[in-house]
């Protein structure tokens, strides 16, 4: 199980723009079974974005990558 807080927002996003740059450059090279793996990273750091920031409005302080 994964869980992250509110405080590493910086970081993951940090982290989604390495796995976007990392997709565009597989997909430009044909590397398509790559490209596919990192989506799903992507997938899942969108949804744990999207949680932390959901949470920071309702006090919610913790997001996972489910």
């Amino acid at each position: 199980m994964f869980i992250t807080a509110p405080e590493f927002l910086p970081q993951h996003r940090d982290h989604r723009h390495q796995i976007v740059q990392i997709i565009s450059a597989a997909e430009a090279r044909g590397q398509t079974r790559l490209a596919e793996m990192n989506q799903q990273v992507l997938t899942s750091l969108d949804n744990i974005i999207t949680g932390l920031q959901d949470d920071t409005g309702s006090g919610e302080a913790t997001a996972d990558a489910s």
